[in-house]
């Protein structure tokens, strides 16, 4: 056994932090390869130093030890490219952020629909065996019928990412004060707040006119999402109140509480016969071919439904059943400072929210230098946090901007440095 203080515990503990500070902010099959690739090169160089304690020849074992851990680094370095996308611009020799490939569908949408949604499609789009491009398939073939549950339909439809033009961009620019270090917004030179909040009435003060731009932009977004979230709300406030009645689930019944949300093209599987077949794709060729008949979905309910179906509907399309549920209304513009570094080195900053406004709205889906989240008040810097999954920058990128931002006299001994992580 190896004593716990022993250099073995140490190497070991060292590999862990630095394995999981490079790791959390991967996912699906590179996280997992890269655990398995992390468990073999820690337990091997744990297994080596634990035979050079009782080897003579120590000096071999721990030459063996450094080629385990270089091993080791190659791998992670190897599987960390594969998960990030770096464009080497010859012009100014310097290495920049793009986005994540499979994020890449985002930009190429006309409609810029939020990548984490239609990225469920085409994973079903890959299953199927329509002649429609993606697409085309998703808008106007068999896909345009089909409402995952681990990305409803409705929030496909209502997350489109918002991409500023030129001028809008202006709104989100921020300069750095050389002699103090204070963050301000250029439009005004106000000092920056974030996160900022201006979908809330703030009885305060009124808003500038920067503020009331910004929120005009983000208004149509904001709005749809909270009349959609009423009218579900209310429809599970009459069903509920039925069922506990003891009411009777008739169809006229039924019918004129659904209207209202047909309407806003909602409660797809109550009017959908094939509903659950389309989920997943099937096993045979041909085997969905009945599917096509329908063209359309009907806007009339299906027979013989319940208040539990009712209710079952209404949580899918509120997003109960995704594996990150969402908050309703104007609620969904409580999101965290973010900020982007553009390619030309020039500061974004703004409010998140989830599905309408990302890292990539600020440059359109461009290449970065750096991006993440950050708090300020007032002006000053209060916390950064260098994690973006479009981005997914790397320390280096990181250190240099902070490197930067000392110059313009920014103050970091009171700045809460977070990790690479959400």
């Amino acid at each position: 056994a190896v004593a716990p203080h022993s250099t073995t515990q140490r190497v070991t503990d060292q590999r862990c932090e630095r394995m999981i500070q490079s790791l959390v902010q991967y996912k699906e099959s590179t996280l997992y390869v890269c655990f398995f690739v992390t468990g073999l090169a820690v337990g091997a160089a744990a297994c080596r130093q634990a035979q050079a304690q009782h080897s003579p020849d120590s000096a071999t074992s721990s030459t063996d030890l450094q080629k385990a851990r270089e091993r080791f680094e190659r791998k992670l370095a190897k599987y960390q490219r594969q998960a990030q996308e770096r464009v080497h611009w010859a012009a100014v020799d310097q290495e920049v952020l793009g986005l994540q490939p499979r994020l890449w569908m985002e930009v190429l949408d006309r409609e810029h629909r939020y990548a984490s949604l239609l990225y469920d499609y085409w994973r079903r789009w890959q299953l199927s065996d329509t002649g429609h491009d993606f697409f085309e398939w998703l808008e106007h073939g068999q896909g345009s019928m089909i409402d995952l549950p681990s990305a409803p339909r409705r929030l496909l439809d209502e997350w489109r990412v918002l991409y500023l033009g030129k001028s809008d961009q202006n709104l989100f620019k921020v300069i750095i004060e050389e002699s103090d270090g204070r963050f301000l917004w250029e439009a005004d030179r106000t000092p920056v707040t974030l996160p900022e909040l201006p979908f809330k009435k703030n009885h305060d003060r009124c808003l500038t006119s920067r503020e009331q731009q910004v929120l005009k932009l983000f208004e149509p977004s904001i709005q749809l999402a909270a009349r959609r979230d009423r009218k579900l709300a209310d429809a599970r406030e009459e069903v509920q109140r039925a069922k506990m009645a003891g009411e009777a689930a008739r169809q006229d019944r039924l019918s004129a509480i659904a209207k209202p949300l047909v309407e806003e093209g909602l409660l797809c599987q109550l009017r959908d016969p094939h509903f659950l077949e389309r989920l997943d794709a099937s096993p045979e060729q041909g085997g969905h071919a009945h599917l096509r008949l329908m063209k359309c979905l009907p806007k009339i309910l299906l027979n013989d439904l319940s208040w539990d179906d009712f209710l079952n509907a209404i949580d899918h399309d509120q997003g109960n059943f995704m594996s990150e549920p969402l908050p309703s209304g104007e609620a969904r513009a409580d999101g965290k400072g973010i900020f982007t570094l553009d390619s030309f080195g020039r500061l974004y900053c703004g409010t998140k929210i989830r599905g309408v406004f990302h890292h990539s709205s600020f440059v359109r889906g461009h290449c970065v230098k750096v991006a993440g989240g950050i708090t300020l008040q007032d002006g000053w810097l209060v916390e950064l946090s260098p994690h973006s999954g479009h981005y997914q920058p790397g320390t280096e990128h990181v250190d240099d901007m902070i490197g930067l931002w000392k110059e313009k006299a920014v103050d970091f001994s009171r700045v809460s440095l977070k990790p690479f992580m959400k």
